[in-house]
């Protein structure tokens, strides 16, 4: 019987995957990976990167991983927090990914164009037909003080901002932390009609920065849906314009604007800025540096 020899390096095993399905999402599937391509990044033949792949090979010196971060175009201190088994490949894929826009612009913006003035009687609000920037206004300044009001009343003063002492300010959504919930989040709402809660079940006991992110953007929705009087002068909007609100909207809860001044006032300007206020504020690094390029375009 042949002697299968066990996956050593767990790490650098999800390393590889990481690395698959980086390569899958910058080729929108217009393209079919193979392991081999992985391989092709560090030169490694087909026995060498047969071994990566199982995790008998291990993965963790600087210049390879920079290799590998120069290749993807990613920044490698996500390469070393995967190398080092601090994200799983879940949490990896979703920071390549990004947190999703924080503007209506490129291709999207260019379907609902398209879409708006080929079919307009599908945005008609009340006999009234707006115009195409009126209808799809990011509204960001509604937005910021849709985040301002909720942390105005949880007096929500100081990083990191707790999630659950959020969701206690609204009693008819509800946190659930579960070992059933194979990836992210996974909202639950009640049947029509029904008077139970909206129940947000998240992926495990630690909430990790992503799910931190997505249950932000859920209460935002929630609050959009519902028509509640924190979000009332946004939740006409339409779905494409709240899915991008929601985006801004958790980045400005979770990283408030004067929070963030403070932060950086007491940061050492020695060590890696990024890092250290991503550390405070319970966040990603990928997440840090939108928000601030966010805050520096907008100032709030």
């Amino acid at each position: 019987m042949k002697k299968v020899e066990a996956n050593r390096y767990p790490h650098s095993a999800t390393l590889f995957r990481f690395c698959k399905e980086a390569l899958e999402i910058r080729y929108e599937g217009n393209v079919k990976v193979i392991d081999q391509d992985v391989g092709a990044i560090l030169g490694y033949d087909p026995a060498d990167c047969s071994h990566w792949k199982k995790g008998k090979k291990n993965i963790r010196a600087l210049a390879t991983l920079k290799s590998i971060a120069d290749h993807l175009n990613i920044d490698e201190r996500l390469l070393i927090d995967i190398a080092s088994g601090k994200v799983d490949l879940e949490e990896a894929v979703f920071e390549f990914r990004g947190y999703g826009s924080f503007n209506l612009t490129g291709k999207s913006l260019d379907t609902l164009k398209k879409d708006y003035f080929k079919n307009p009687g599908k945005w008609q609000e009340d006999s009234e037909i707006k115009s195409f920037e009126e209808l799809f206004d990011i509204n960001r300044p509604a937005v910021a003080a849709v985040a301002n009001e909720i942390l105005e009343m949880g007096n929500f003063s100081e990083a990191p901002i707790y999630i659950p002492e959020v969701f206690q300010l609204f009693p008819n959504i509800n946190l659930i932390s579960s070992s059933e919930v194979s990836t992210g989040i996974i909202v639950k709402k009640p049947e029509s009609g029904g008077d139970e809660a909206v129940e947000i079940h998240y992926k495990g006991d630690e909430m990790r920065p992503y799910i931190r992110f997505l249950i932000a953007k859920e209460l935002y929705k929630y609050l959009c849906e519902i028509g509640h009087s924190v979000a009332k002068a946004v939740s006409q909007s339409p779905k494409e314009v709240i899915e991008i609100q929601s985006n801004i909207f958790a980045g400005m809860l979770l990283i408030p604007a004067k929070v963030l001044r403070t932060e950086v006032e007491k940061i050492d300007s020695s060590i890696d800025i990024v890092s250290q206020l991503a550390e405070t504020f319970w966040v990603s690094k990928a997440l840090l540096n939108q928000r601030l390029r966010d805050y520096l375009e907008n100032l709030n």
